[in-house]
C-alpha cells in the first residue's frame, strides 16, 4: 500500500496525538515489512521548516522522526508544479510527468537535511532554504489558481430544476474548469487538439478539478477547498492510495467525490486498519 501523510498528520505522530508508542511501533513494522510505504511531500517540509516554532533540537528531532516514517529521496514535487507540468506533458502527447523533484533540486534538500540533522536544527542551509520558499510560492499560486477556476465555475449554468448531483454537476462543468487549467499552462490550444477531455483522466489536474467544482455545489467543500489542504490532496490523489489526514473537512470533502479511487483516512483510523 503507498498512503500519503499530510504535515498535520506527522505531527500528530510526533506529539502523539491520537496514537501511542505502540501505534507508531506497529507503523514502522509495517513500513520496514515493505507492506506500505508513506510518500512525503515538499510541502510537508515546508511547512514544518518555515512555520517552526519551537526550539532548533525540537524541530530537528521532529524532522528526523518523520523522515523515519518517509524517506526524502523521492519528494513529491510542490503542487502547482505537478499539475501544471502534467497539463504540458499532455499536451505534447508525453506521459504525466515525474510526480517527484528533479536530480538538482532533489540534491539540495538532501544536502540541506543533512546539514541541518548534523546541526541539531541550529543550521538550515541557504540553497535549501531557497528551494522551500520556492515551494511554498508555488503552492500560493497553485491557491491563486485554484480561486479563478472556483470563479470560472461559478459562470457554468445549470438546469431549469438545479443539478440533481455533484456527478451531473461534474459532467457538465469540468470539462470548462480544466481548460481554464490549461491556460493558466499556457497550453490550451494544443489541449484542445488532443481533446480537454482526456485532461481528466490525470489525478493531479482531476483533483484540481474537483476542488474548483466543489464549493459551487456544495458550500460545506468551501473550508476544505479554500485551504492549503488541497495542496496535499492534489499530491496524494498523483502519488498514493490513501491520504491520511486530520482535517475532518477535508476528509469530508476527498469521500464525497465522486469516482475516485483515494480513500481518505484520519491518523487514528489509519493506525488502527494496519
Amino acid at each position: 500500500m503507498i498512503a500519503y501523510f499530510d504535515t498535520q498528520a506527522f505531527d500528530h505522530i510526533y506529539k502523539k496525538i491520537g496514537c501511542t508508542s505502540a501505534d507508531i511501533a506497529n507503523l514502522r513494522k509495517a513500513i520496514y515489512g515493505r507492506r506500505l510505504s508513506i510518500r512525503l511531500s515538499i510541502h510537508t517540509l515546508e511547512e514544518i521548516l518555515l512555520g517552526r516554532k519551537v526550539s532548533p533540537q525540537a524541530f530537528a528531532a521532529q524532522i528526523k522522526l518523520t523522515l523515519s516514517l518517509a524517506s526524502f529521496r523521492s519528494l513529491v514535487k510542490a503542487c502547482g508544479r505537478l499539475v501544471l507540468d502534467d497539463v504540458r506533458a499532455y499536451a505534447a502527447g508525453a506521459e504525466s510527468d515525474r510526480p517527484f523533484l528533479p536530480g538538482d533540486t532533489q540534491n539540495a534538500v538532501a544536502d540541506g537535511i543533512s546539514a541541518l540533522i548534523e546541526s541539531d536544527g541550529e543550521e538550515v542551509e541557504d540553497d535549501f532554504l531557497a528551494v522551500l520558499e520556492q515551494a511554498r510560492q508555488e503552492k500560493m499560486q497553485f491557491l491563486a489558481m485554484l480561486e479563478h477556476l472556483k470563479e470560472l465555475a461559478k459562470t457554468i449554468s445549470g438546469p431549469a430544476g438545479g443539478w440533481a448531483n455533484f456527478q451531473q454537476y461534474f459532467d457538465a462543468a469540468a470539462i470548462h474548469v480544466a481548460a481554464g487549467i490549461a491556460e493558466r499552462a499556457g497550453v490550451l490550444d494544443s489541449c484542445r487538439a488532443r481533446g480537454l477531455r482526456g485532461l481528466l483522466d490525470i489525478k493531479s489536474v482531476r483533483m484540481s478539478v474537483f476542488a474548483g467544482l466543489a464549493p459551487g455545489f456544495d458550500q460545506r467543500a468551501t473550508a476544505a477547498s479554500s485551504s492549503v489542504a488541497v495542496s496535499h490532496a492534489v499530491s496524494a490523489a498523483t502519488v498514493a492510495q490513501t491520504y491520511v489526514t486530520e482535517s475532518t473537512a477535508t476528509r469530508e470533502f476527498v469521500a464525497g467525490l465522486p469516482s475516485e479511487a483515494l480513500h481518505v483516512a484520519g491518523l487514528p483510523e489509519f493506525l488502527k486498519s494496519l
